[in-house]
């Protein structure tokens, strides 16, 4: 596993990521494993977090959605 946190672009339909690109890279999510949320707290304000679990054709990748928009939190050997 290796995390990242970088910002990503996500192409979403009906609110289902289709493709993720990072790094130059373009994605394709083949399914959505697991989806939950999270709240966290950052200095003095809170945070929610939509985390997603992915499997693509690069492999299994945690995404989520924040109020920064989407970030590649880890990749999955």
């Amino acid at each position: 596993m290796h995390l990242y946190n970088e910002t990503i672009d996500v192409s979403c339909k009906q609110d289902i990521p289709q493709l993720v690109a990072w790094r130059g890279g373009v994605y394709h999510v083949d399914r959505v494993l697991d989806t939950w949320t999270a709240r966290h707290a950052w200095w003095t304000t809170e945070e929610f977090r939509r985390y997603l679990l992915l499997e693509t054709t690069m492999g299994v990748m945690e995404i989520y959605l924040g109020p920064r928009g989407w970030v590649l939190s880890r990749v999955f050997d």
